[in-house]
């Protein structure tokens, strides 16, 4: 039955699978280039110029990915909703894999993104409204927020001590930060009343900036050290499980059943999908 609720949700996930889509090609389009930065100054001369124009394309498409979210969260009442759009892009950057950079598809790569694609969809169709305003609480964010940092300081010193674990930890801060992200996005909007405009006048919207530009930086640093197939299935499952976490404490709402099964069958996807010996998911 098609009412005005379920054509705003419609619009809220066609917004968040293009917000998924810039960030994961984008994501993609900045590996392949990413070691041009160790060149220092010489990647703005001619011998290097095409190398860091493309790896700023990869760049300014995840900038883009964060007003698809943003807009995306205008139209949904759960943050973990759009987050849990993360998968799509994945299969967004395969297409991207086999219609740019000609590499094949195999059964593996169909059967994962299959996967991505019926739990999202799973996640989407068993979704209930709220049925009143979205509502958080301050200090309860705050405190999941201070016991987040505190992990993520033990992860770094973890993975600056222990080399193979180095993708792993800054993926795991890259992923969450994101994650975060999408939670002050949706705090942002809450507070200024659901206004685009208006949300720019809290500082919700800044620390979401804030987080999401920290969290770019580290998925550099991510991929400096750690393999591919390593950091991109830890920043886009983290992208998804951490909103879960910190929206439960922070909104006091949880997922039903069914779709907590469609995210694990969107992050088991995830794992298949990027330990596929496709080079768009290697070094």
């Amino acid at each position: 039955m098609a009412t005005a609720i379920d054509e705003r949700l419609i619009l809220g996930l066609v917004l968040g699978i293009f917000g998924s889509m810039f960030l994961n090609v984008g994501k993609g389009v900045q590996k392949q280039k990413v070691q041009v930065l160790k060149q220092g100054r010489k990647m703005f001369s001619a011998a290097h110029r095409k190398d860091f124009l493309i790896w700023l394309l990869g760049i300014l498409m995840t900038i883009a990915a964060a007003g698809f979210y943003s807009a995306s969260l205008k139209f949904t009442d759960r943050s973990s909703l759009v987050s849990s759009l993360s998968g799509i892009g994945l299969v967004g950057l395969l297409l991207y894999a086999w219609l740019v950079l000609k590499e094949s598809i195999g059964f593996r790569e169909i059967f994962s993104s299959a996967l991505i694609i019926l739990g999202t969809g799973m996640v989407s169709y068993f979704n209930q409204s709220l049925g009143q305003e979205q509502k958080y609480q301050l200090s309860h964010f705050i405190y999941v927020s201070l016991f987040l940092g505190a992990v993520f300081g033990v992860m770094a010193y973890a993975g600056a001590k222990v080399p193979k674990f180095w993708g792993l930890a800054f993926g795991v801060i890259a992923g969450s930060l994101i994650g975060l992200a999408i939670i002050l996005g949706d705090m942002a909007l809450v507070r200024s009343g659901g206004s685009m405009l208006r949300q720019f006048q809290n500082p919700y919207v800044y620390l979401a900036l804030f987080a999401s530009t920290s969290a770019l930086a580290l998925t550099q640093v991510a991929f400096f050290k750690g393999s591919a197939v390593q950091v991109v299935p830890t920043i886009n499952s983290f992208i998804i499980l951490t909103p879960l976490l910190v929206e439960y404490f922070t909104f006091g709402v949880r997922l039903n059943l069914a779709q907590y099964l469609g995210v694990a069958v969107v992050v088991f996807g995830i794992a298949l999908l990027t330990t596929s010996p496709r080079q768009v998911f290697r070094n």
